[in-house]
């Protein structure tokens, strides 16, 4: 195709002895004009570039498309870039570079792009060649860097890198210099002290490192290193205890200087300890049994307890799911995400309860484990402690439970510091605790405090329409099959189990099933196949038919009213009358809040 152009000849002329590689497209998307130098940077003809279809024919694969977009994008009058730079292949399959910039002109009615370009090639080439350089230079730096941590682990302590470690581990980090300053503060630290790393340095001294923490000053004094022993600071006027590593550290010239500590906070190491050690929770409401109208209702007034704080008594013969209604209540309640923690009363020693529940300090008393040793409502913080056969405590031990359950602050045997817990206590007996204080057994004072939300698990023999429900539960438990054959039992077996006493209540009926699954292969109950005791005590009462009285059960509603109805009097005396305040430490709506005040007839 012949070369025309509506450009003056001189322009030409000029552009075409010029610096600059030009071409200039014509309305559509091919060329009209190329000068020399494009030619030659190109590799194509005047002719052969006038005859390609599209201009960006020659447009490396990389750019052709944002070239094209642009220009289509240009035509259309859009907004869209004049200078860029772009990759290209010669006619040969060489890779060049431009820098291209963009005139738009009208001519006799048409539009023209005159495009100019410069070659920056070598430029391009330079750099990729620098960055080829650099990427190769940091590749020898990092086998170098390997090769001499490999060999010289020795340097591993050198700060900067020390502290790039230590910054991002999961406990706290001081490094200190054997005057006690603090050189270095972690993250980690300053989020569980919830202080700026200069707020802590001006916490933290020498004085307030060592008072009471004979570890860290054998540590900074003589280098002493130690291991897990539990150490407390005083930080913005709280005391806060943490299980503490110290390990002096060596410098280059093999001197000690500084000292690192490493600080986990108790209540993380008691959450370690309860995750592997403490009751496991995994009973849920629903998976109490019954059809007995009054276990029933115990069921939702507990279900309303779960959600206070307040304490909880459950009494109730051996038997009856005391700790089955404890665990349902805790993963019911707020305190679900903590540990679960339950202790028999009756089965530690006399001499052992107080230390097992509040816990001692090294050398309370002779075999005393080193470091000491927290008690249960430490371990519990945070979650439930259950009280089991409560009303088998000590009467010293009592006072002491019952200044912890009003102060909610315990201190350990042997010691003087006193360690806030924030735990949700429920207590279990089988004994009538109102006959133990009139027995004078049981203290008056902590009777009222515990009885704040009393449960009665009502015994099996009240709840008689249980007994077949509980059997084929547990039996299908042990064999499904049992379910199929459920009309296969004896109706003269029925009459013997309805009117046992079951004197061991659900457990008892439990080890019953358990006994029939072992016993019996042909999937039928009969009268001799009844263990012995069964049948003796149908004998012997055969002569009575009159079933021992029902104790009268608590209005446990009422009781819960009464406690909601105090608790919100209280706070709007607390708060002035404002009920979203109320509403808020309740963990309740204010429309909720309202609707009781209306309910209980409060004054505001």
């Amino acid at each position: 195709m012949e070369s025309t152009s509506p450009v003056n000849l001189d322009f030409l002329k000029f552009l075409s002895t010029g610096p600059i590689l030009v071409y200039i497209l014509c309305d559509g998307d091919n060329y009209v004009w190329t000068n020399a130098q494009f030619q030659e940077f190109t590799e194509y003809s005047e002719e052969e570039l006038l005859d390609m279809e599209h201009f960006w024919d020659l447009i490396h694969p990389e750019h052709k498309e944002m070239v094209k977009t642009i220009h289509l994008a240009r035509v259309r009058e859009e907004e869209c870039p004049d200078h860029y730079e772009i990759k290209t292949l010669s006619k040969s399959g060489v890779v060049k570079w431009l820098d291209i910039f963009v005139t738009v002109e009208k001519l006799n009615g048409k539009r023209y792009d005159l495009i100019g370009a410069y070659d920056i090639t070598s430029r391009i080439n330079a750099q990729m060649a620098l960055q080829e350089a650099n990427d190769h230079l940091d590749q020898l730096v990092r086998e170098r860097t390997n090769e001499l941590t490999l060999l010289n682990h020795s340097l591993i302590t050198n700060e900067k890198m020390f502290k790039s470690i230590i910054a991002n581990i999961s406990d706290g980090v001081i490094i200190l210099t054997r005057q006690g300053q603090i050189e270095f503060v972690n993250q980690n630290l300053r989020v569980m002290l919830g202080r700026t790393s200069m707020a802590v340095r001006d916490q933290l001294n020498y004085e307030s490192l060592t008072l009471k923490n004979p570890n860290i000053e054998q540590l900074l004094m003589y280098n002493k290193a130690f291991v897990e022993e539990e150490v407390s600071f005083l930080v913005n006027g709280r005391d806060m205890r943490f299980l503490a590593s110290g390990t002096p550290i060596e410098d280059l010239g093999w001197l000690i200087n500084k000292s690192l500590l490493i600080l986990r906070p108790i209540s993380e190491v008691h959450r370690l300890v309860n995750r592997f050690s403490s009751s496991d929770a995994r009973f849920q409401f629903d998976d109490i049994l019954t059809q007995n109208q009054i276990m029933l209702d115990t069921i939702e007034a507990a279900k309303q307890a779960s959600q206070s704080k307040s304490t909880i008594l459950i009494e109730g013969e051996s038997g009856t799911g005391k700790e089955l209604f404890a665990q349902s209540i805790h993963n019911r309640s707020i305190f679900t995400d903590g540990p679960f923690i339950a202790v028999n009363c009756g089965a530690i020693p006399r001499e052992l309860i107080g230390s097992e529940l509040f816990g001692y300090v090294e050398g309370a008393f002779t075999g005393a484990r080193k470091g000491g040793n927290p008690g249960k409502f430490e371990l519990a913080r945070g979650g439930t402690l259950l009280l089991d056969e409560i009303g088998d405590m000590p009467l010293d031990q009592q006072a002491v439970l019952l200044r912890v359950l009003q102060e909610k602050q315990v201190c350990r045997l042997g010691g003087s510091k006193t360690i806030p817990v924030d735990v949700r206590v429920i207590c279990a007996t089988h004994k009538n605790l109102f006959n133990s204080v009139q027995e004078g057994t049981f203290r008056q004072d902590l009777y009222y405090r515990l009885n704040v939300i009393s449960l009665r698990m009502p015994p099996l023999r009240e709840r008689q329409e249980d007994i077949e429900l509980l059997l084929k539960h547990f039996l299908a438990l042990g064999d499904r099959l049992w379910i199929e054959h459920w009309d296969g039992i004896d109706s003269s077996v029925w009459n013997r189990l309805r009117r046992y006493q079951w004197p061991g209540n659900v457990r008892e009926i439990q080890n019953f099933a358990e006994r029939i699954l072992f016993s019996v292969k042909n999937y039928s109950i009969k009268l001799e196949t009844l263990p012995r005791g069964i049948l003796d005590s149908f004998e012997k009462s055969s002569d009575s038919s009159a079933l021992p009285s029902k104790q009268a059960p608590v209005n446990i509603k009422e009781q819960l009213a009464d406690l909601e109805r105090t608790q919100i009097e209280l706070l709007l005396k607390k708060y002035k009358g404002n009920v979203s305040r109320v509403a808020e430490n309740l963990g309740v709506s204010r429309r909720t809040i309202d609707r009781r005040i209306a309910l209980y007839h409060i004054e505001r």
